[in-house]
């Protein structure tokens, strides 16, 4: 036993000793402070909640859900600390992460716990960090206009950009390559699961040449446009000098061809193993690949082969120049500072959104506390285009310096220097301060400058403790730089620590509750918590409504796109309308959130629309994004205009905004499913989803399939549940033939040519097997069809005569018919077919 106990670690024995220390203790003053939490909030605070602000080790994580009561902990927190005697309030810094959610925090405080309001204020990190260099340097710093005059950023940019190209030749040819060949991110047919994907890319993608020529692909712009930067002539995809067409091939047309030297290039889309795009074929296309080298073999011509994994390392210009030289290319480079005027003045608009970029990438980078040299060693994890991101930060470095000198010279500041520079002093023991508890609201949006700033505040004296609260399932703020695994992971930044769940949300009732967690639980790495309900009722809470009925009645409108719109206002004056008689029964004038995923002047069915004056006098009635509905809630929620590309939003990060931004998730579109929760558990009582059914949003077809008890999904009845199992990327869509049969055929058609039955009984899909019978998606019927003819299916026949036994013969059987279908069975080989294909079945699910 002693040689047991040897091997314990003291972390492992301190960890023991104070779990079974929180479970002897914390209930004991729970029970001590009844009263105090009886009464701090309107209405007392939960079991969990007492626990949790009753705990006071190192470092203390509160994991709550939406309408748990984070606020009433925190505030429960601060007063007990003063309540108890642990601590004066002149203690306890609490933080928050914008000036509303401070003001809000010091409101309650000043509400609930009016005698320590005086003592004790919630501060923004800013405004911490700002103290630090107030009292640091003995008076406060100014902040740079930039951060309240964005515009004013914009052109200080365009000015050192155009100000170093003027008078730096070698500058200049960098943005010129840079702007022409490396706006476009350099990926290829192999970073994509399926042909529409990767066509979905080309077509956002800029692939005209210097030479105003379209290509197919972002390695033939960079090849192309190095050969105009260099003043090699070229022909891109020009006839081969000799006849190569047959019956079975067309004219052989090389990719480039360099008549001054005779020399052809292909651009091969192979990885290092010569493997093709999953969804290419291999054989096939290395089978081309040498006849090609056979022919060029056969007539003694010049091919120079350069492949896409050459693209992926950055290393395709310098493969194509090496090579160039090998063939004593002569390379005349071409008047750069035309080619320069050029691009900017033919090219406003992608200059302006280089220039947003480089704002954008210096915001993130000082705010993630980056150096350079940290950046490129993130290229090394891959994933990364090198070549655009070396040559981006070569740009970069002299704009990041002259806006750091312009900070310098104007005795000014800027958001992240708050933070970064009141770090250091505090590391450096600058700083007195007499704080001895510090809590953090929303800690879920905490990112890693912030994070920095904590643990030097709690180093900087002994036994200071940390009380932060947050909610996982709620981070949505990547994009600025909040790091989720700082919470997930919370143990890992901050140890030794405790964590308590909050248990009981107030806000909505069960079935919303169910359809919300069950949705955001689909990725494994949110942390699973046990709710439960204040409210509890009888029927679905969650109705999803197609658009496509009310378009179906407005056939009048020949136009698409306006009678889509129209649909939608339509649609969403029907919900109104039933709730405003809802609230009219109750006396009461209820709240109704309209939930879009952009801004109203940047949703069309809603641009023109004064939301306030809708006349519904029972209903209070507003607009909200769904970043900007955290925090808020709402009687009825409306979720509009829930189509592919809102949820999940199809627009991505440029890939160098995400090298400065914390690591991505493993799980597709978490953050953009932790938004639609967001909106989701904004409502009380009811949320209406509207979407259009021809490209309603993949989250829907998921939560159509969490059971009518939870989901009513009546004026859905279109909704698309199905994906298609041949292309593997799309769903099945249902359509009506003239002859009133539903059809099905994939999101992705006319490029996958997927065309399904559905079935006779639940109108879902009818996938066709090979071994000759179809099983329904929706119900499981099984369909035996017709071995014969690979059309029909095998139905009953005779089984009303007692005259005849019965027998399974083909449903196109026509008598006397031209086409009509002879083939029948027995009974027992009908049977057996039966059992087969449930065996199959089974077996694929």
């Amino acid at each position: 036993m002693f040689e047991q106990a040897k091997l314990l670690s003291a972390e492992s024995i301190s960890e023991l000793g104070r779990g079974i220390h929180n479970q002897q203790v914390a209930p004991l003053l729970a029970s001590k402070f009844k009263v105090f939490f009886d009464e701090v909030e309107k209405n007392p605070l939960t079991d969990k909640q007492r626990i949790a602000c009753v705990t006071n080790d190192d470092h203390n994580l509160v994991i709550a859900g939406a309408g748990t009561g984070k606020t009433a902990t925190l505030v429960g927190k601060a007063g007990y600390l003063v309540e108890s005697g642990i601590a004066k309030p002149e203690n306890i810094l609490m933080l928050a992460f914008g000036n509303k959610a401070a003001a809000e925090m010091n409101d309650r405080i000043k509400e609930r716990i009016p005698s320590i309001s005086q003592c004790l204020k919630a501060s923004t990190f800013h405004a911490l960090g700002n103290e630090v260099l107030a009292k640091h340097y003995g008076f406060k710093r100014s902040i740079t206009p930039f951060t309240e005059q964005p515009s004013q950023f914009t052109q200080f940019i365009d000015d050192v950009l155009s100000e170093r190209a003027e008078n730096d030749s070698q500058f200049k040819f960098k943005l010129v390559h840079y702007f022409s060949s490396l706006s476009t991110p350099g990926k290829s047919a192999l970073d994509f699961k399926s042909i529409e994907e990767y066509n979905e890319f080309l077509s956002s993608c800029r692939l005209i040449t210097l030479n105003n020529e379209w290509v197919k692909s972002v390695g033939e712009l960079r090849i192309a446009n190095y050969l105009a930067l260099n003043g090699i002539k070229y022909q891109y995809e020009a006839d081969y000098k000799f006849k190569t067409r047959s019956v079975e091939r067309r004219q052989y047309q090389p990719d480039f061809y360099l008549p001054d030297v005779e020399l052809y290039i292909e651009y091969l889309g192979l990885d290092e193993n010569n493997n093709t795009a999953s969804y290419i074929d291999k054989d096939e296309y290395l089978a081309s690949l040498e006849w090609k080298r056979d022919l060029h073999a056969l007539k003694e011509t010049n091919i120079l082969e350069l492949y896409t994994y050459q693209l992926k390392r950055g290393q395709l210009q310098s493969s194509l120049k090496t090579a160039l030289i090998d063939y004593e290319v002569i390379s005349t480079p071409v008047e750069i500072e035309l080619l320069f005027q050029k691009l900017k003045e033919e090219n406003e608009s992608q200059w302006q959104g280089f220039i947003d970029l480089l704002q954008r990438f210096l915001g993130l980078y000082k705010e993630g506390q980056f150096d350079i040299n940290l950046v490129k060693s993130k290229l090394m994890i891959g994933g990364y285009d090198i070549e655009r991101t070396e040559a981006f930060l070569d740009i970069f470095e002299p704009i990041l310096t002259a806006y750091q000198e312009h900070l310098v010279n104007t005795e000014s500041i800027d958001f992240s220097d708050m933070i970064a520079e009141a770090t250091i002093i505090i590391e450096n023991s600058d700083y007195h301060h007499y704080y001895t508890h510090i809590l953090v609201d929303e800690f879920q949006d905490i990112s890693g400058g912030r994070a920095k700033l904590l643990k030097a505040l709690l180093a900087s004296n002994v036994n200071i403790r940390l009380f932060a609260v947050g909610d996982d399932w709620q981070s949505i703020y990547r994009f600025n730089g909040a790091d989720l695994a700082l919470f997930t992971e919370f143990s890992k930044a901050f140890s030794p620590a405790t964590a308590v769940q909050l248990d009981k949300t107030f806000r909505f009732n069960d079935k919303i509750h169910a359809v919300s967690s069950q949705f955001v639980m689909t990725n494994p790495a949110q942390i699973k918590k046990q709710i439960i309900t204040h409210s509890h009722i009888n029927s679905p809470a969650v109705r999803l409504v197609d658009i496509k009925i009310d378009m179906e009645k407005l056939k009048s409108i020949t136009n698409i796109k306006q009678r889509k719109n129209q649909a939608y206002i339509v649609s969403l004056q029907r919900a109104l309308a039933t709730l405003n008689r809802s609230a009219d029964k109750k006396g009461k004038v209820l709240s109704v959130l309209i939930i879009g995923r952009f801004r109203q002047e940047n949703t069309p069915q809603l641009k023109d629309i004064d939301i306030s004056q809708l006349p519904y006098t029972h209903l209070n009635v507003s607009f909200v994004t769904a970043h900007a509905s955290k925090g808020l809630e709402a009687d009825y929620v409306i979720l509009f205009g829930i189509d592919t590309g809102s949820f999940p939003s199809t627009r991505e990060n440029d890939e160098l905004i995400d090298i400065v931004l914390p690591n991505k998730e493993h799980f597709t579109h978490g953050e953009e499913r932790r938004l639609f929760y967001v909106a989701l558990t904004r409502a009380k009582h009811f949320v209406y989803i509207l979407f259009d059914g021809d490209k309603s949003s993949p989250f829907l077809s998921e939560m159509a399939k969490f059971g009518v008890q939870y989901v009513d999904n009546k004026l859905a009845s279109q909704l698309a549940k199905w994906h298609c199992n041949q292309c593997r990327t799309g769903e099945l869509r249902p359509f009506t033939t003239k002859y009133n049969k539903t059809l099905y055929k994939c999101s992705f058609a006319p490029a996958c040519d997927t065309l399904l039955n559905s079935c006779k009984h639940c109108k879902s899909p009818l996938e066709a097997h090979a071994k000759g019978f179809r099983h329904c998606r929706g119900c499981g019927e099984l369909e035996i069809g017709c071995l014969r003819c690979g059309i029909g299916t095998m139905v009953a026949r005779c089984e009303n005569d007692p005259n005849r036994e019965t027998f399974y013969g083909c449903n196109r059987f026509r008598r006397g018919a031209d086409d009509s279908c002879r083939e029948n069975i027995t009974i027992k080989s009908y049977e057996l077919r039966i059992q087969t294909a449930a065996k199959l079945v089974k077996n694929k699910s």
